[in-house]
C-alpha cells in the first residue's frame, strides 16, 4: 500500500476513532511516581507501569476508577487488598509499598513490578506441566499462603492468574502470589467477609464457597488442588457450560482421577494422591494446613511415601471394616458432597479397596499391600486387570425388553438362541466394553470400575442397570438381564456442548507485572459471568 492510499484510509470518516489517550500516562503521582503505560485493565481498575522519579525503580500502580471509587464497599476491599498483602510480609507475596488518592477521588496503591509471566501463560507454554516443575512451583505457593494463613488471612481467589513466575537468581520459576482483593481477614465481621456471600472464580472455588458457607484456610487448599490438577492434567477438574453447572459439580461430583483421564495422563501416583486429598469435598478430609501439603510434596521429591497415600489406605481400611467397600474399584474414593450422610459416603469407591478385600487377608497385610500397589501401579510393571464384580440382582416383575436404542437407554441384545443347558445362567459373566475404552462404570452413584468390565449375569426375571460415563461423552445407561449376551460393546455418544471442555484458552494481551484483565481462568466457551466478585482487577 502506498503512502497516499494509506493517508486516505486514515482520514476516512467511517474509520473507527482511536481511543483517547489515558490522562494518567505521563503524569507524576504524589511527586514521585511517573506513570509510563497501561499494563492491564479490568472493570474496576487499571494497572500501570510506573517509575519512581528519585530512585529510577520500576513499579506497578493499581488505580481504582473514579466512578467506582464512589462505592465505599469496593474502596474498602481495595484498601483491604493493600493492607492484607503488606501485613503478610513474605517474599512469595507481592510487596505493596504505598497507598494514596488522586484529585478526582480515585484511590491507588503502589506495588513491585513483576517481570515475568502468570502461571496461566506458563501452563499454555508447557501443557501439561512436568511433575517436578509442578511440585517446585506448588511448594512456593504453599509457603506464600501458609504465611498468609498464619497472619489470619485467607486469599479466597487463588487461581493461576493470581500466581506469577519471575526470574530470581538462578530460579526462573520464583513464585509471587498477588490479588488479595477479596481476602478474608480472620476475626472480621463486616459484610465484606461474612459467610453467606459468594466470592471467587467458579473453576477454583471450594464446595463451601459454592454453598456460601464459612470459609477458612482449607478453601485455599482446595483451590491449590484445582491448580495442581490443571498443571498435571492440562485441564480443570470441573467444567460446564454455565455458572451453576460448575458450582454444582464442585458441590456434588467427584473429580476424575488424573490417571483415569483419556488419554491416560502421565501423573505419578504419589502426586495424584496429594491432588485428590486437596480436592476432598469435606474440609475435614483435606489437608488442614499448607504446611501439610508442602511436607507431602517434599516427601515425593525425596522418593518417600506421602501422607496422602497412607490416609487413603486408612480410609479404605475403615470402609472395609464397616462393610461398606465394593469390589472392582479402581480409583481413590471421594465424598460426594457437603455434609453427606455417613451411610452414603461409606458406599463411595476407592482404588485401594480391591486389595483390601483379597482372599481373607488380615487387615495389616491388606494395608501393606495396598500401599505398595498404590506406589508402584504407575511404573508400567503392573498390568491393569479388569474387575470382576458380583452384583446382587434386584427382582422385578417381568417386562418386555425394548429394542436397542430405546428411550430407557441401551438394552443388552438377546442371545441368538436358547441358553446352553449345560451352563447355568448364573455362571455366565458379561464382559462390557465401550468405545472409547476406559469409561467409568457406575451403579447408582457408586463407581465400580472401568471398561472393559466383567459382571455376573443375573438369572430369572431379575435385572440391574449400570451407567457408563466418560469425559466429553453423554452418560449411557446399560441394562443387564438374564438374556444379555456374554460380550457387550457400548458405543458412547459425544456430549453436545456449547463450550470447549475443560481446557483453558490462551490469554489475550497479557502484560508482565499484572494478571491479564480479560482472562479469569475460564475454559473456552465458559459462562460470561465467570468471576463472582465485583472487584475484578
Amino acid at each position: 500500500m502506498n503512502t497516499q492510499n494509506h493517508l486516505r484510509l486514515v482520514d476516512d470518516p467511517l474509520a473507527p476513532e482511536a481511543p483517547p489517550p489515558d490522562p494518567l500516562i505521563g503524569r507524576v503521582l504524589d511527586g514521585r511516581y511517573l506513570i509510563e503505560k497501561v499494563l492491564g485493565e479490568g472493570g474496576m481498575g487499571i494497572v500501570y507501569r510506573a517509575k519512581h522519579t528519585a530512585l529510577g525503580k520500576s513499579l506497578a500502580v493499581k488505580v481504582l476508577r473514579a466512578e467506582v471509587s464512589k462505592d465505599q464497599e469496593i474502596v474498602a476491599r481495595f484498601r483491604q487488598e493493600a493492607k492484607s498483602a503488606t501485613e503478610i510480609g513474605n517474599e512469595h507475596i507481592i510487596d505493596i509499598s504505598d497507598f494514596g488518592a488522586l484529585p478526582d477521588g480515585s484511590t491507588y496503591f503502589v506495588m513491585e513490578f513483576l517481570d515475568g509471566i502468570a502461571l496461566t501463560k506458563a501452563m499454555e507454554n508447557d501443557r501439561p506441566v512436568p511433575a517436578a516443575r509442578t511440585i517446585r512451583i506448588a511448594k512456593q505457593i504453599c509457603t506464600a499462603l501458609g504465611a498468609a494463613h498464619q497472619a489470619g488471612i485467607v486469599h479466597r481467589d487463588l487461581k493461576p492468574d493470581n500466581i506469577y513466575l519471575v526470574k530470581r537468581s538462578s530460579d526462573a520459576d520464583f513464585v509471587k502470589v498477588l490479588d488479595f482483593g477479596i481476602a478474608k481477614v480472620g476475626g472480621a465481621t463486616s459484610k465484606l467477609t461474612r459467610a453467606g456471600q459468594v466470592f471467587g472464580t467458579p473453576h477454583y472455588m471450594s464446595p463451601e464457597q459454592c454453598a456460601g458457607t464459612e470459609v477458612d484456610q482449607r478453601t485455599d487448599i482446595y483451590a491449590l488442588g484445582v491448580i495442581l490438577y490443571e498443571m498435571a492434567c492440562g485441564r480443570v477438574p470441573f467444567d460446564a457450560d454455565n455458572l451453576m453447572g460448575i458450582l454444582t459439580k464442585h458441590l456434588y461430583e467427584n473429580p476424575i482421577a488424573p490417571r483415569e483421564l483419556p488419554p491416560p495422563t502421565d501423573v505419578p501416583v504419589a502426586l495424584e494422591s496429594v491432588i485428590l486429598k486437596a480436592l476432598e469435598k469435606k474440609k475435614e478430609q483435606r489437608y488442614q494446613s499448607m504446611a501439610e501439603v508442602r511436607a507431602d510434596l517434599e516427601r515425593i521429591e525425596q522418593g518417600l511415601t506421602p501422607q496422602a497415600v497412607m490416609d487413603a489406605v486408612d480410609r479404605a481400611a475403615s470402609h472395609t471394616a464397616a462393610g461398606g467397600a465394593r469390589e472392582g474399584t479402581q480409583r481413590t474414593g471421594l465424598a460426594m458432597g457437603v455434609g453427606e450422610p455417613e451411610h452414603q459416603t461409606a458406599k463411595k469407591s476407592s482404588s485401594l479397596l480391591p486389595l483390601l478385600l483379597g482372599g481373607g487377608l488380615v487387615l495389616l497385610l491388606a494395608v501393606g499391600g495396598a500401599a505398595a500397589f498404590f506406589l508402584t501401579r504407575g511404573t508400567g510393571d503392573v498390568p491393569v486387570v479388569p474387575p470382576i464384580v458380583s452384583i446382587t440382582p434386584v427382582p422385578i416383575a417381568p417386562l418386555p425388553v425394548p429394542p436397542v436404542g430405546g428411550g430407557a437407554g441401551i438394552v443388552a441384545p438377546l442371545g441368538g438362541g436358547p441358553a446352553n443347558p449345560e451352563l447355568p445362567a448364573a455362571a455366565v459373566r458379561v464382559t462390557i466394553t465401550s468405545d472409547p475404552a476406559g469409561a467409568a462404570v457406575y451403579r447408582d452413584d457408586a463407581l465400580l470400575g472401568n471398561t472393559p468390565f466383567v459382571v455376573d449375569r443375573p438369572v430369572g426375571d431379575t435385572t440391574f442397570e449400570l451407567s457408563l460415563r466418560s469425559p466429553g461423552f453423554a452418560n449411557q445407561p446399560v441394562r443387564v438381564s438374564s438374556m444379555t449376551q456374554a460380550a457387550l460393546n457400548i458405543p458412547l455418544e459425544r456430549e453436545r456442548r456449547v463450550g470447549g471442555g475443560g481446557h483453558r484458552p490462551p490469554p489475550s494481551g497479557q502484560a508482565a507485572g499484572t494478571p491479564p484483565a480479560a482472562h479469569n481462568g475460564r475454559p473456552a466457551g465458559g459462562t460470561a459471568s465467570e468471576v463472582i466478585n465485583p472487584w475484578d482487577q
